[in-house]
């Protein structure tokens, strides 16, 4: 198999060294004959090669299509990927960093000429490959209680001040949550009521309150993304409140908490006693299998094991769509300071 990334910037660079080891390894017996880098810097193609013993790289998109590759990981900008991707379709299988788009009718037309051309057309939401969401999801499942909200808070540095292509912080981090909220009610959102900040010299919103609303469910969600964060502070968690227990996963530790509420307690009412009945909640935490993976080596494994079966992707276009139409809802809220309706 022969696969090509296209865009090696930060997350780029990540996608070549995920793909690099799998190739020295052979994981889950996925055979990578060559892996090619691609960048519109040539200089910047050439070093990242340089770094994994890489030979083939170009700044050159044609070139590039003439190489019959059969997959490409495009990581270019955010306003790029309409462009890239729609002409990399008719060549190849290609899966391309979150958000799917900057705007909906550019995911639907990149949509539309996968299916067209009979291609996989995958996309990045890396979370998603967390392995702390697909336990969190099991543990809702095991305590067996009513689902009452969820809520989370995605904040870390954003990127450098006069850098705007890919756009603000509803499609850098808010767009995770929100998909991962869908995954784990199997449910889609029906109303948006969102606010946002704006600071002076940045192009985009800098932070995101949005409430949305579960109508079939009767849940609230309520998620906060922020890039206001000193650049070694990083926080990502989420929380789902049942009738009977709250359980919050840190996707970064890979663990889950669990807590179920207060022991048995009979007090006098003093404060003291007050304080132990609330430090004497029965709480549990467990480290997801005692393994931590990472999550872009299992997204980049899943998008290859694709490829060579002709599968269809956990994280399809359409998935994508969804995420990306939650998001614009919410900075059309914020725009106009009134609840947004979200039709399906």
């Amino acid at each position: 198999m022969r696969i090509a990334v296209v865009g090696v910037g930060r997350w780029g660079l990540n996608h070549v060294r995920v793909l690099s080891e799998i190739q020295k390894t052979a994981l889950e017996d996925i055979v990578l004959d060559e892996i090619i880098v691609a960048d519109r810097d040539l200089a910047r193609a050439k070093y990242v090669a340089s770094l994994y013993n890489i030979a083939n790289y170009t700044s050159d998109l044609d070139e590039l299509v003439k190489l019959h590759i059969d997959a490409a990981i495009v990581a270019v900008p955010t306003l790029y990927h309409c462009d890239v991707v729609m002409k990399l379709l008719p060549h190849t299988n290609v899966l391309v960093e979150k958000p799917l788009a900057a705007k909906l009718d550019e995911a639907e037309k990149m949509g539309k000429l996968a299916e067209r051309e009979g291609r996989l057309l995958a996309v990045g939401h890396v979370e998603r490959f967390n392995p702390v969401v697909h336990a969190l999801k099991e543990k809702i499942l095991i305590e067996n209680g009513k689902v009452v909200s969820i809520s989370a808070q995605r904040i870390g540095p954003g990127p450098a001040r006069e850098y705007s292509l890919n756009l603000g912080v509803a499609h850098d981090l808010l767009i995770h949550d929100v998909d991962i909220s869908m995954y784990l009610l199997d449910t889609l959102p029906s109303e948006v009521l969102a606010r946002a900040l704006w600071e002076h010299g940045r192009a985009f919103e800098t932070e995101v309150v949005a409430i949305y609303t579960y109508d079939d469910l009767g849940v609230i969600g309520e998620f906060r993304a922020s890039w206001r964060a000193s650049p070694s502070f990083k926080k990502r968690t989420i929380s789902v409140q049942l009738d009977n227990a709250l359980l919050e996963a840190d996707y970064i530790l890979q663990t889950i908490t669990l807590e179920r509420g207060l022991v048995e307690h009979k007090s006098k009412g003093e404060f003291s006693e007050l304080i132990s009945a609330y430090t004497s909640r029965v709480k549990e935490t467990w480290s997801v299998f005692g393994v931590r993976k990472e999550p872009l080596l299992l997204e980049d494994l899943h998008f290859l094991r694709c490829v060579a079966k002709g599968e269809r992707p956990l994280i399809s276009w359409e998935i994508g769509f969804r995420a990306l139409k939650c998001v614009l809802a919410a900075l059309e809220s914020a725009k106009h300071s009134r609840p947004q309706r979200i039709e399906w």
